[in-house]
């Protein structure tokens, strides 16, 4: 039933009539060239009788008539095309809307002041804490202020650190070896 078809269906369906109509258009002209010699016939008869143009009136009649529909089917088709740029045109506008839509700039702007309010009020903290360490610096409370290491002292320390460094180095890549050996050890009584 026509009432419970989608547009689609319908469009389809306006689609094959059309194309059927084109059809049998097309097969009425062949026919009349077909019957070429017998409309020459009629035509020679319609001379007779003052009537000489018969044959390419009926040509020309089938003729207008499919490129009547064949215009149809153009505008049809362009139609169409019109109402898909329309319905693009019209998701375009409508997710711009969207967009301006959704974006409240009142809260933006109170969501922005009070981010500023913030910033500074954090800046004013840091420079609070600035100067309290600025002034602990200034005063001599800082620990191991009159601690004052050599760089002799400092050479010594290195080296130590880089001899603990070596000795741990060779003690790792003892320990490597023994594992080694007792995996290969593993692998012969096995």
């Amino acid at each position: 039933m026509g009432l419970f078809k989608s547009s689609h269906d319908r469009k389809i369906e306006r689609d094959i009539e059309i194309r059927k109509g084109v059809a049998s258009l097309r097969r009425n002209i062949r026919d009349l060239g077909k019957h070429e010699h017998s409309y020459i016939d009629k035509a020679k008869r319609a001379k007779k009788i003052g009537d000489k143009e018969q044959l390419g009136f009926l040509k020309r009649m089938r003729e207008r008539q499919l490129l009547s529909i064949e215009t149809a089917v153009q505008i049809k088709t362009q139609a169409e095309s019109d109402a898909d740029f329309a319905r693009s045109m019209g998701a375009v506008a409508k997710s711009i809307s969207e967009v301006y839509g959704a974006t409240d700039f009142a809260k933006t702007q109170k969501n922005f002041e009070k981010a500023m309010m913030q910033a500074e009020t954090l800046q004013q903290q840091m420079d609070v804490f600035l100067e309290m360490s600025n002034d602990h610096v200034m005063s001599g409370e800082v620990e191991g202020e009159n601690e004052i290491i050599s760089d002799a002292e400092i050479d010594r320390m290195l080296d130590e650190e880089v001899e603990h460094e070596e000795e741990k180095g060779v003690g790792n890549e003892i320990e490597k070896g023994l594992k080694d050996i007792q995996d290969e050890l593993d692998k012969e009584g096995k």
